[in-house]
């Protein structure tokens, strides 16, 4: 077991550790690490990894070292739209659109460009110091993770709006969603 293995709650099996380690990596770790961060067998990692591949909470990818598993993107990406949309109102999603907007107004503004490619493309200037090309890789990150949370907000108006139209969900059912086009 590696000495930074996190105190596990008591009552917390097998499965459910291997999950949280699996779903909490960044970069994909084999079965071996797997078992030893999550205080399991080797074979009890790899049965409960394959059933997460199986299910689209992981994706297995081949590595260096063999197999490895990461947190499928997609399966994350859609959680997020589903936790967005089931706790936030339609109000406050789409203020936090038009903050994302305003942001980016303000860069676009402060940087003299008219996209993120733009301000990609002026990182490389002779003109700039080394501190001033660094800050600009800090908001071309900032601007990417901007657009990402934007199409996540989006998708998660259109799920509030589809349910709400659908009848289907009761947690949808609120005086602010988006009204009822013909």
């Amino acid at each position: 077991m590696s000495r930074s293995e996190p105190p596990w709650p008591d009552g917390m099996d097998a499965a459910a550790r291997v999950r949280h380690v699996a779903l909490t990596r960044t970069e994909p770790r084999n079965a071996g690490w797997i078992a030893e961060e999550a205080a399991v067998s080797r074979d009890t990692a790899v049965k409960y990894l394959e059933r997460m591949v199986d299910r689209g909470d992981l994706e297995a990818v081949e590595t260096a070292t063999g197999t490895g598993y990461k947190p499928d993107g997609v399966t994350q990406f859609l959680r997020e739209v589903r936790r967005l949309a089931e706790e936030h109102t339609v109000d406050e999603l789409t203020r936090e659109l038009n903050a994302i907007g305003d942001e980016i107004d303000e860069w676009k503004a402060t940087y003299e460009v008219d996209s993120l490619a733009e301000l990609r493309g002026t990182v490389g200037r002779d003109d700039l110091t080394a501190a001033e090309r660094r800050d600009r890789m800090e908001i071309v990150e900032e601007w990417e993770y901007d657009i990402e949370v934007r199409e996540s907000i989006r998708l998660a108006i259109s799920l509030q709006n589809s349910m709400t139209t659908l009848g289907g969900d009761p947690r949808f059912d609120d005086s602010t969603t988006l009204p009822q086009e013909g």
